[in-house]
């Protein structure tokens, strides 16, 4: 009878318990879950805007390179037309001076055809340089007059002709460098235009990064309220699990005066038995390690409560400013910003280094593709970062392993 009694009792005091936790605690316990839920998807989706914003900057660097190399062009070839112009003008004033010389030297022939054909009175021909000729004392002086008279024509249509080629060749310069100017003007022109366009998508890849930034506060706004929302509804579920002990505490100690006043009745030996058994169940433990990380039992580390042995526990080591609710490591880039720190692709000593799932750390390993990894970057070098690091894949979990990565533009920092 005294045995029914004690199970009847049990299973009481168990359906006691159930019933208290479900009525107090399973809908606060649902609310946690699903608001831990929502906390990763937020930070799934910022992650994501991370990545797109990288991208967007890219695209908005590239295009600023290329108004920027447009401009110079723009400006080579303003310094060219006004070249040209110069060009132009200083042929157009050859062309001018060549004119004057030809008219010049037309004249000057002319005036020589008026005084080959002048009269002279006591001239025999009536033509000066015809009597020039006949009037030779002989035949040798009329060879030597003869020539010198067709010299002075000939130099003299030389001349002509010279002053007229030169003109002409003034005047194809002339066009060449119009044709010049005119092909100028029209790369000028089109340089112009597509600076327009370069302009226009510039404006649209800013109002994008405008935008993603803008859906980046609002997700930290929104992961905000969800952490608080986390913590109210962790601190209720506390609560009613503080209730359900209390009510199991009275319970038990009910039960265990009822079966103490029915085992009055039995021998000392039963009672002391059945007393120690009672403080058997009562005990419990206070040792303060836990089994994390590696299965194996470690001391609690006060304001650290990543599991001992992995990457994040190490970062929260070396930079306690680290948040502890960050997530797995591929995720602390999207955590750090929506908490207010300032992420970037800058490597700076003393920042926490983010490699994503499945990205490649240096050449030399590739990050987890699910859980991704963090480090701390001890130095910078060039494109090149020293970096300190825990985990289960190295020789020693706990940390620190040193490790030199290049290809350090590629990678996500969070700066305190």
């Amino acid at each position: 009878m005294f045995l029914k009694k004690v199970v009847t009792s049990t299973v009481a005091l168990g359906l006691l318990t159930v019933s208290v936790f479900n009525n107090t605690g399973l809908v606060k316990a649902d609310a946690v879950e699903d608001t831990q839920k929502e906390i990763a998807n937020n930070k799934s989706e910022t992650d994501k805007l991370l990545k797109d914003i990288a991208a967007a900057n890219a695209d908005n660097i590239k295009l600023q390179q290329q108004i920027s190399d447009n401009t110079t062009k723009i400006d080579n070839l303003k310094t060219d037309i006004d070249n040209s112009n110069k060009k132009i003008k200083e042929l157009n004033g050859q062309i001018e001076s060549a004119k004057v010389e030809v008219n010049d030297r037309t004249d000057a022939l002319k005036s020589q055809l008026v005084a080959l054909q002048k009269q002279a009175g006591n001239t025999v021909s009536g033509n000066v340089y015809l009597d020039f000729v006949i009037n030779s004392k002989d035949f040798s002086d009329l060879v030597t007059r003869t020539f010198t008279v067709g010299k002075l024509n000939q130099a003299n249509k030389e001349a002509l002709a010279a002053v007229k080629e030169a003109k002409d060749q003034y005047a194809s310069l002339l066009d060449q460098q119009e044709q010049t100017k005119a092909n100028l003007q029209a790369d000028k022109t089109e340089l112009e235009t597509k600076q327009d366009d370069l302009k226009e998508m510039k404006a649209k890849s800013d109002q994008q990064q405008a935008d993603l930034n803008k859906k980046i506060e609002d997700n930290r706004a929104t992961l905000v309220a969800l952490q608080t929302q986390y913590e109210e509804a962790a601190n209720a579920v506390k609560l009613a699990q503080e209730k359900v002990n209390v009510t199991t505490t009275n319970a038990e100690s009910k039960s265990e005066n009822k079966t103490s006043e029915k085992a009055s009745e039995k021998a000392n030996t039963g009672s002391n038995n059945n007393e120690n058994s009672i403080a058997k169940q009562e005990s419990v433990t206070t040792d303060t390690a836990i089994s994390q990380g590696d299965g194996g039992s470690h001391p609690v580390v006060a304001g650290n409560t990543y599991p001992w042995g992995q990457c994040t526990w190490y970062v929260k080591q070396v930079a306690p400013w680290a948040g502890n609710n960050w997530g797995n490591g591929g995720q602390w880039g999207s955590s750090a910003a929506a908490a207010g720190f300032r992420v970037d692709h800058t490597p700076a000593a003393g920042a926490i280094v983010v490699f994503v799932p499945g990205q490649s750390v240096g050449g030399q390993w590739t990050a987890d593709g699910a859980y991704g990894h963090v480090a701390y970057v001890e130095s910078v070098n060039g494109s090149s970062i020293t970096i300190s690091q825990g985990g289960m894949g190295f020789s020693n979990p706990a940390g620190p392993n040193t490790q030199t990565v290049s290809n350090a533009g590629s990678y996500i920092y969070i700066h305190r």
